[in-house]
């Protein structure tokens, strides 16, 4: 992931200001969207990587190779797709160094 010029920080700042001023239900709205649609995904990336796991013990214990490398496969995308949310959770709730971004401009 690349870093961002301060030129790009500062129109992204300059835009999250005017859309603020212009639209502040809008912006509320897409603030109070970004987390909950993360934490879905997150949950779901999570019960994923337990159901492979499921399946992968499943094959072991029958002893059917085809099932357990089935199951690792759903294993491993589950923590995959889980991973990324936890990353981009992260990110997002990083402080700004920024001085004249307030919280409520945070998401």
């Amino acid at each position: 992931m690349m870093a961002l010029s301060e030129y790009e920080k500062k129109t992204l700042e300059k835009i999250a200001q005017e859309l603020e001023h212009d639209d502040p239900k809008f912006a509320a709205k897409m603030r109070s969207m970004t987390l909950p649609a993360t934490g879905r995904r997150l949950a779901s990336g999570i019960f994923t990587a337990l159901a492979g796991c499921l399946v992968l013990l499943t094959g072991v214990a029958a002893r059917a190779p085809a099932l357990g490398i089935i199951g690792f496969t759903i294993m491993g995308t589950g923590a995959y797709l889980a991973s990324k949310c936890v990353g981009s959770l992260a990110i997002r709730r990083r402080p700004s160094s920024s001085p004249s971004m307030g919280s409520a401009e945070m998401g």
